[in-house]
């Protein structure tokens, strides 16, 4: 395999008469298959035509369109590349069936947000056999294809959404093709493949795909030096040069992980049983995890199983505080729903263990459960000592002391705010497929996702990367998901801006995002990902005030707007006006402090409504059902 950096994009490139005859063949050849062909809109509703509007603010007349190739072609075919693909989606709209290989607009944010899931996606050209080479590929990796209708069409789909997702995240203006490549060649994941004996048309659309900034493996004897390619033959070696690019993402090369038992599944925890057996559910039975001294991982059972049963995780670790020993405590409870015929009731300081008839369970497996799903998911986490105790007299002498420890974690909980915490927390789970985006945790201001805030604190100083699949791009390849941040000096206590914060933003999101108001939707509020479960927004109507939508709302805002208007003007990026949230954000003291919190709420849909109960304020308009 040989490698080819080269990264102009037709500057100054001189072909040769080989390489001029091969681009004069295919654009005359895809001039000719074109011929009467009118533009009509793709399945996309807010980007209908795409390349045309790359390579014009307005989507250009055909006969116009010709009439520039054909007057340019002669002198730079290079530089009339970009109308080239505007030729080819001119062909790919007028294919009966184009729509089904498309992504529609509803389904196009999910498909970015699904593409941190994996390296890439890869489209082919040429004679090779793809379905080879597809299972080649995913035997090492995790690639998604795209494919047109056989043919000439066949790449279009890919360019569809790379330019898309250029509109999309990178905020790239119509008929700007430079910045445009730029984008794609940093940021989106897409990859061509190219076969030997590639028609002079294939070539063509192959060297046009490079210029707009699409990485490509191609093979030896390919004729062209533009754009970044690596030279690749065999199966073997394309395989091993799909993700030798930038855009390409992978995972994070992390330390084995803890295994869990054999008798462990996490698809267990979908399973529903008709309890025979239940331990822990007299009222001294009690549950906590606590810190402590620890000398290795182990689990200790104390009497027989019955009804009353005390379980005291301790874990060996720093800091150790309230929110970590909260979210463990719950975590460790549904390692339980794991076992096969066994079930969990888990409530602050109790938990039950429910067994079917059949379970074949024992109380060492449940401690072993517990200890092996937080050192698998925390590997840092690696002294945690279990203690099953079925003895109801300790029980009920433990229970007293057990219910104070756990008040004064609570306490410690709800005095937390972001005026006397030291460090927040970032997630850049979501970074993979949005640039801008920098996720900002703290006490007032929980994760807009909806995971809890504990998942990402315990995730930052206890994990050496999110365990969810997440495959990150170029900038973030060698650091954890989930990250400590100083918070630093606070620059304005009303909007939630604070100078650590910036800085951090501005290094994790390679300065596309330095500023970030945590309580604020006017200049800098907190960008935005894809998975918030609620979008605040500022809006006219009814009168001036801020909106809440939840995701999925069916119906309009007031002023007209749908979830899906909203979600595309929010996700991946900075947009003044809105911001997302989770639900737990709604009830923080400093919601919307920038805003005087829910005085400045004037509209929310229904589930919103659900959610805040008799806390609504009574001036909040709300549409019925």
């Amino acid at each position: 395999m040989t490698s080819d950096t080269n990264e102009r994009h037709g500057s100054g490139l001189r072909l040769s008469d080989e390489q001029l005859g091969i681009l004069h063949r295919g654009i005359d050849e895809l001039l000719a298959t074109t011929e009467g062909f009118e533009f009509s809109p793709s399945i996309s509703q807010r980007y209908p035509n795409p390349l045309a509007n790359l390579a014009s603010k307005t989507v250009p007349q055909p006969d116009k369109l010709r009439q520039t190739i054909r007057q340019r072609m002669g002198d730079d075919p290079v530089s009339v590349l970009e109308e080239v693909l505007a030729l080819l989606e001119l062909l790919a709209v007028n294919q009966s069936g184009i729509d089904e290989h498309l992504i529609d607009d509803a389904s196009f944010v999910g498909t970015c947000f699904s593409s941190k899931r994996c390296n890439g996606w890869i489209s082919f050209l040429g004679d090779g056999n793809r379905g080879k080479l597809e299972k080649a590929i995913n035997s090492r990796w995790q690639f998604r294809f795209f494919a047109g209708p056989d043919g000439t069409a066949s790449l279009y789909p890919l360019l569809s959404i790379l330019v898309r997702y250029g509109y999309t995240y990178g905020r790239i203006p119509y008929g700007d093709p430079h910045a445009m490549s730029h984008f794609i060649e940093d940021h989106t994941p897409g990859l061509l493949v190219c076969s030997p004996k590639m028609s002079d048309l294939e070539l063509t659309l192959s060297l046009a795909a490079m210029k707009m900034g699409v990485p490509a493996v191609v093979p030896k004897d390919y004729p062209f030096e533009l754009g970044r390619l690596l030279r690749a033959e065999s199966v073997e070696e394309i395989t091993d040069a799909v993700v030798g690019f930038a855009n390409i993402r992978r995972l994070l090369g992390t330390p084995a992980a803890n295994p869990l038992p054999e008798y462990m599944s996490r698809e267990h925890a979908r399973q529903k049983i008709e309890p025979e057996t239940v331990w822990g559910e007299t009222a001294e039975s009690f549950y906590i995890a606590q810190k402590g001294t620890v000398d290795n991982c182990s689990v200790e059972v104390i009497g027989q199983p019955g009804e009353s049963m005390g379980i005291t995780l301790t874990i060996d670790a720093e800091p150790m505080d309230a929110f970590d020993l909260s979210y463990l405590e719950f975590r460790a409870s549904q390692a339980i729903r794991m076992i096969s015929g066994a079930m969990a009731k888990y409530t602050e300081g109790k938990l039950q263990v429910e067994l079917a008839g059949d379970a074949d369970v024992t109380p060492s497996m449940i401690g072993d459960a517990m200890s092996a799903l937080l050192t698998n998911e925390l590997p840092k986490l690696d002294k945690i000592a279990v203690e099953i105790n079925f003895d109801a007299e300790h029980n009920r002498q433990a229970q007293p002391a057990i219910a104070q420890q756990i008040q004064q974690r609570n306490e410690q909980i709800e005095s937390a705010t972001d005026e006397n915490t030291e460090v927040f927390y970032n997630c850049i789970g979501c970074s993979p497929f949005a640039p801008d985006h920098v996720c900002v945790v703290s006490p007032d201001r929980p994760p807009q996702c909806g995971k809890m805030y504990g998942q990402i604190k315990t995730g930052a100083l206890y994990a050496f990367d999110d365990t969810s699949n997440i495959h990150h791009s170029k900038l973030h390849r060698d650091i954890n998901s989930y990250l400590p941040v100083e918070k630093g000096k606070c620059l304005d206590p009303v909007k939630g801006e604070f100078e650590g914060v910036n800085k951090r933003a501005a290094e994790l999101s390679g300065g596309r995002t330095n500023r970030i108001y945590l309580h604020s939707l006017d200049e800098f509020p907190h960008t935005g990902c894809a998975c918030y479960r609620i979008i605040m927004f500022k809006t006219d109507q009814p009168k001036a005030g801020v909106g809440i939508m939840a995701a999925g709302y069916k119906g309009t805002c007031p002023d007209g707007r749908t979830w899906n208007d909203l979600r595309y003007a929010l996700t991946g990026r900075q947009t003044p006006g809105m911001a997302g949230a989770a639900p737990a954000y709604l009830k923080s003291e400093r919601f919307l402090a920038d805003h005087n919190g829910w005085e400045s709420v004037i509209w929310v849909c229904p589930k919103i409504a659900a959610i805040m109960g008799e806390n609504l304020p009574s001036h909040v308009e709300t549409p019925k059902g």
